[in-house]
């Protein structure tokens, strides 16, 4: 009488290829997806620029006349993306004489609001916080004044280096 089953060896061969298959398949999916979750964990995934950004021609800035400009990064990168031209914030630009200016941060250093002027002063409009031409505290609950930012002029053009500082502190922190 003749058995119809597969030798023992054969039916062993198939289950090993089996297995092997799809522990394949299996770490072909899974592979690709931890790196996507654990690839940005161990490297620097956020860039932004730390050069001083162009913000316009030095001489257009009217004198004694604030004029608020955007900061805007050129490129911007974090793990997944790049961006250009991203808003970073803005600053206040007081021309004080022919060659000389007052660079403000226009993030208010007690909450972070924007910072505006009524032509006369910088207000927050969020907890009525008041600052002089000059970027000192007149009046609100901010525990400091106005935040400068460096500034340089290259070949007539005026480039702002951007930082963020750590808010409601007296000390002028960058974060």
């Amino acid at each position: 009488m003749a058995d119809d089953a597969d030798p023992p060896d054969r039916r062993g061969f198939l289950k090993l290829t089996t297995c092997a298959l799809g522990g394949a398949l299996g770490v072909g999916i899974v592979t690709p997806a931890l790196r996507l979750f654990a690839s940005p964990a161990d490297e620097a995934t956020v860039s932004t620029p730390k050069d001083p950004i162009d913000v316009g021609a030095a001489e257009s800035f009217v004198l004694h006349e604030p004029t608020k400009v955007a900061i805007l990064a050129p490129k911007l990168t974090d793990a997944w993306t790049s961006a250009r031209d991203v808003v970073l914030g803005g600053a206040w630009v007081h021309r004080t004489g022919p060659q000389t200016l007052d660079v403000f941060s226009a993030v208010c250093p007690h909450l972070g609001c924007g910072i505006g002027f009524d032509g006369k002063q910088f207000v927050c409009p969020c907890h009525d916080s008041a600052f002089a031409l000059d970027g000192k505290q007149q009046r609100g609950p901010s525990k400091r004044g106005l935040d400068t930012l460096a500034w340089t002029i290259v070949d007539g053009r005026l480039r702002i280096t951007w930082t963020t500082f750590a808010a409601d502190t007296a000390e002028k922190t960058p974060t």
